[in-house]
């Protein structure tokens, strides 16, 4: 049994408060031995605007047959019609939807070796996972991945016509498409909106240090702002499912973090979700967000107390985790 206390920074803080129909019959999840390998050079994978522009010309948007509906039906139903376990904010605000296509992914790196026979879909700054109900006729949300930092990698295996998409805070995909020119298609499609989104995120949050603005976040607007920025820009060594799946942050405070009774203080960033506790920390210039961990609240007990200088710090305690010791003057350092 550990311990971790946590106390917030600051003085007087105020509390702010389908492709074809065959491919339907595929049974949902298939077995893969083979591995794939990168492109020749190793690099990420590209194709020409030539090659591009044939691409778009050689494959035209077919009906889906599948629910008894077209391409378009399918994607007025994504975006008008329920997801099943969806999270997050309207689906109408991510914009329009530029591509969709129904795919098979296998998520590298984990035990299984299942692939899911999902359906793609690409906005302007995210891409969307949804896996298939074809009882219900319903689609089921299994994630939205900013294009923010992402990669893309052509794949060559023996089971289709594959690419990979990895990125600084998710799992890395290995994604096969019905055919090569529809492979192609997407690997430009994806690194065009890749591009844009770079462009966008350095427009939105530019290089001039915005977390040195935002730093302290002594202020309910900063903690809204270092919240948006932490859910739209990488996070340096991130483990598990990306922040944006944890739901929304229900409090976010720049705390000091002791491990032991006896150990110094550092400074942390703790973001609560409803059911994580997430510990992150900024270097010294201001300019990146690294990962410190993450504890499950179902996990953890909290004990309020007043440290001999007269700042409020309280401990957390849990099972596998050290002592951790933090202390402040502010009023409102729990969450």
């Amino acid at each position: 049994m550990g311990c971790c206390s946590v106390t917030a920074r600051g003085a007087n803080l105020k509390q702010d408060g389908h492709e074809e129909v065959e491919l339907l019959q595929t049974e949902g999840s298939r077995k893969q031995s083979e591995t794939g390998s990168l492109s020749p050079n190793g690099g990420p994978y590209s194709i020409s605007h030539h090659q591009a522009t044939c691409v778009k010309h050689e494959v035209p948007d077919k009906p889906v047959l599948f629910w008894g509906k077209s391409h378009a039906n399918l994607d007025d139903m994504i975006l008008s019609e329920p997801i099943h376990g969806w999270e997050g904010q309207d689906i109408q605000t991510y914009g329009k939807v530029v591509r969709s296509s129904l795919i098979f992914m296998q998520i590298r790196g984990t035990h299984s070796q299942e692939i899911m026979e999902c359906f793609l879909v690409l906005f302007p700054l995210h891409l969307l996972i949804l896996s298939l109900d074809h009882q219900d006729r319903r689609f089921i949300y299994q994630g939205l991945l900013s294009l923010s930092g992402m990669k893309v990698f052509s794949l060559w295996t023996s089971i289709g016509h594959t690419f990979e998409i990895s990125g600084p805070m998710i799992e890395s995909r290995q994604i096969s498409c019905l055919n090569s020119r529809e492979r192609d298609l997407w690997i430009s499609e994806l690194q065009h909106h890749i591009l844009e989104a770079n462009t966008h995120y350095s427009l939105v949050y530019p290089s001039i240090n915005i977390l040195s603005f935002l730093l302290p976040c002594d202020s309910m607007w900063k903690k809204k702002e270092l919240i948006r920025y932490l859910t739209s820009c990488p996070i340096r060594d991130w483990e598990g499912r990306a922040i944006q799946h944890l739901g929304n942050a229900i409090y976010l405070s720049a705390v000091q973090v002791a491990h032991t009774i006896d150990a110094d203080f550092e400074d942390r960033l703790l973001v609560l979700f409803s059911e994580d506790l997430v510990f992150l920390s900024v270097d010294a210039e201001k300019t990146a967000v690294t990962y410190q961990g993450t504890l499950p609240i179902n996990a953890i007990h909290i004990k309020e107390s007043i440290a001999w200088d007269g700042r409020l710090e309280f401990q957390i305690t849990a099972r596998g985790i050290r002592l951790c010791h933090q202390s402040s003057t502010c009023a409102h350092c729990t969450c």
